[in-house]
């Protein structure tokens, strides 16, 4: 018996921003379903940020990180899920610069299907990139799902999340309890729920994004013990 092919080697990845060595902070930013690392870019760039390098890899079949949606049973999804997210840590790896740059320099920033694997990256990969940007997203799972984790290991972990009251993909109510479950496992967590907004990111949503980034940057971290 063969192994299924890997479903998620991306053709190409988009580099934006500082060169390679220069940069103090490195960035990973992941489409939404149907979207394109050039849309990313382009969101990046209106942070008004000029000390990050991104690198924004093109995944999925179609551009689909996974099949279905974020309120399946997380196996409906698989093994696609598991897939995007030993890419992403790849990516993480390279905009890490093989170290030079620390978990409290590094930011992942999704939409959509991105901002949902920004989330899951954070679960399964606790502490290796400390700035999260999930711009309508939540965690995977069907309503009533119980999430669990170790207590405190997301401690260090900043995460600005969004969401609308009238969202189609990403229901409210999700995006509450992915909040809650976030700080439960010691992250900070900064929610907006944004008002008749629909499927998009906001220019607002973006401007507060940018702050954060720059928030988080100044925060020194934690000494070890």
């Amino acid at each position: 018996m063969t192994d299924s092919p890997r479903v998620f080697r991306p053709a190409r990845f988009l580099e934006a921003g500082r060169s390679k060595g220069t940069a103090e902070l490195g960035g990973v930013l992941v489409h939404g379903r149907y979207r394109t690392p050039e849309e990313m870019v382009s969101l990046a760039s209106r942070l008004n940020l000029n000390n990050i390098r991104w690198i924004a890899p093109a995944g999925g079949h179609n551009g689909s990180w996974y099949p279905g949606v974020l309120a399946d049973p997380i196996s409906a999804n698989e093994p696609a899920l598991t897939q995007a997210i030993e890419l992403l840590d790849e990516v993480v790896e390279k905009v890490s610069e093989d170290g030079r740059l620390g978990p409290n320099q590094l930011v992942m920033m999704g939409f959509s299907q991105g901002a949902c694997l920004t989330i899951e990256y954070a679960l399964r990969h606790p502490g290796r990139c400390r700035r999260l940007i999930a711009f309508t997203g939540g965690l995977f799972g069907q309503p009533g799902t119980q999430w669990f984790g170790r207590p405190n290991m997301l401690a260090g972990t900043h995460v600005f999340l969004t969401g609308s009251d009238v969202d189609e993909w990403i229901p409210e109510v999700r995006a509450h309890e992915t909040a809650r479950v976030l700080r439960e496992l010691g992250a900070s967590v900064d929610l907006r729920i944004c008002h008749g907004r629909p499927h998009i990111v906001s220019d607002e949503e973006l401007s507060e994004a940018g702050e954060f980034i720059k928030k988080a940057q100044a925060v020194k971290p934690a000494p070890s013990v």
